[in-house]
This record gives C-alpha cells, structure tokens and sequence, in this order.
C-alpha cells in the first residue's frame, strides 16, 4: 500500500491525466476498458465490482491517504 498513498492528491489521473477522479478510475476499468495490443493479457475484463465494492474499493483508497504530501 506505501505506493497507493497520496493517491487522492495526484488526480488527475492515468498516464495521460485522462481521468479526473478515482469514482471514474475504478469505473474506467469496471465499464469503460479499452482493449488495446499492449494491454496487460493478465487484467480481468471488466473488473467486477458491484456498486458497494466499487465504493468500498473508493473509501479504502480515501482511508489509507496520508496527511503529509
């Protein structure tokens, strides 16, 4: 977890900043994935997460935020 904190300070977010916030994210690769070549073979299409995962998932992200950039 050490390189997911901070993670709600660094939006926008993607490589290409695409993606303004995490509700997206984790929307992006439940809905929205597209399938390109250089795409990872091991990443589940879509990712299933029902709504209260997905805000589970969003709240954990939230909770292990540190306090010092």
């Amino acid at each position: 977890t050490p390189g997911l904190r901070g993670l709600t300070r660094s939006a926008p977010y993607m490589h290409d900043g695409s993606i303004a916030t995490l509700e997206a994210v984790v929307a992006h690769y439940g809905d929205g994935i597209i399938v390109r070549p250089g795409l990872s073979s091991s990443l589940p299409r879509p990712l299933a997460l029902d709504r209260s995962e997905r805000t589970s998932l969003i709240a954990f992200l939230q909770a292990i935020d540190d306090t010092e950039p």
